[in-house]
């Protein structure tokens, strides 16, 4: 299954092949579009995936707060932040370890009538997942 949220061309994030872990953490492929940037990853792990679905919802409904992807393990990471005037920042940072490390830094904003649908499929890949 796969969940998107795609804003417009230049702004998407894509999550699929979502896979529960023993440990109950979980693991996806990623897709990034921002701006110029593009970043893909087969494998980004992350922890507490009910827990950020619910800090999603409230965010949508009172317009504040945050919700984040990351395993503790990790400098992984996606965060969405509630801002004034119902538009929400999401950022995140990816590192790859090797002869030479390298990271990718990315951030974009978006109204929050995006997120309705964004959540509802979170929720049924959740629901696939820990049932």
């Amino acid at each position: 299954m796969e969940v998107e949220l795609i804003v417009d061309t230049n702004r998407k994030i894509s999550l699929s092949s979502f896979e529960k872990q023993l440990d109950g953490s979980c693991c996806a492929a990623i897709n990034i579009v921002s701006s110029k940037l593009t970043y893909s990853e087969k494998e980004f792990y992350f922890e507490g995936f009910p827990q950020f679905i619910e800090n999603l919802e409230f965010m949508y409904s009172k317009l504040k707060g945050s919700a984040e992807l990351r395993f503790h393990h990790e400098s992984d990471y996606i965060k969405f932040e509630a801002k004034s005037l119902g538009h929400i920042e999401v950022t995140g940072e990816f590192l790859e370890y090797g002869e030479i490390q390298q990271n990718i830094y990315f951030g974009f904003a978006f109204d929050q009538s995006y997120l309705p649908s964004f959540i509802e499929s979170l929720k049924a890949v959740s629901a696939s997942l820990y049932s």
